[in-house]
């Protein structure tokens, strides 16, 4: 058997152990070393697994499932006994299980149908905008982090009294493309950039420029240039016909006629 086998047939019964009702005092189906496996655990999992087949409750299917689960249960008092429920490889694995179980019951509908709204209203407009950044590492030095804020906020001081935001985010922005484009990132609209980002964009009035946000990229000043109705999307076709830069001019003409 496959030590991912044995780690999935251990995170399986633990799991199920958390879950699983169990009456005090109930007969047992079958008996594994000094464990017993009660009905309510067997019958919990036979129905989890069989409750829309066919077949399912006749006296086929039920005996076939449990030769299964006794085989399972085997193998899982195996593994038990070699001592793989402790190592870091199950642990790890396991830990997987638990989250992805608890992610859901994590998930509060009502915010999650908040942020859809937002997200329809908000795609109803574009925004332009330009921006500084001062890059950090979210995982940096506390030295580092306070180095990049004291310096977003000084540029944000200078904006405010009366400095060229463009010609702060040429000389000053940690955005490679800002020695290009001062900055500039055209038009956006919901679901386009990381949500912090996002969120002071739109939050922004017209003309003027956010408080220093926190990203994943460090810290940015956002002005926003304009806002206009969202224009939509244009799906597109082509068809070309090749005609390189100094090609002759009859190869040229033939290409344009055809």
């Amino acid at each position: 058997m496959r030590a991912s086998s044995i780690y999935l047939g251990l995170g399986a019964l633990f799991l199920y152990g958390c879950t699983s009702p169990k009456k005090a005092g109930e007969p047992a189906v079958l008996t594994i070393g000094p464990e017993a496996v009660p009905v309510s655990e067997f019958a919990y999992v036979y129905e989890k697994n069989n409750g829309n087949s066919d077949s399912a409750y006749s006296q086929a299917s039920v005996q076939e499932y449990l030769d299964l689960y006794t085989n399972f249960k085997l193998k899982v008092a195996e593994a038990r006994s070699r001592g793989l429920d402790t190592t870091q490889a199950f642990k790890t694995e396991l830990g997987g299980y638990k989250e992805q179980l608890a992610q859901p019951y994590l998930t509060e509908k009502s915010v999650t149908d908040q942020l859809v709204r937002e997200a329809y209203e908000r795609s109803k407009k574009e925004i332009n905008a330009s921006h500084i950044l001062a890059a950090v590492d979210m995982e940096a030095d506390p030295r580092d982090t306070l180095a990049a804020f004291q310096k977003i906020t000084s540029l944000r001081q200078q904006i405010l009294n009366g400095a060229s935001f463009e010609v702060l985010a040429k000389t000053s922005s940690d955005d490679p493309s800002a020695r290009e484009n001062n900055g500039q990132l055209g038009y956006f609209t919901a679901l386009q950039m990381v949500y912090p980002f996002e969120n002071a964009a739109y939050n922004t009035p017209k003309g003027q420029v956010s408080e220093p946000v926190r990203t994943r990229f460090g810290y940015h000043l956002i002005k926003v240039n304009d806002i206009r109705t969202a224009q939509g999307e244009i799906k597109v076709a082509h068809i070309m016909v090749r005609a390189t830069q100094g090609m002759p001019k009859a190869d040229s003409l033939t290409a344009k006629r055809r």
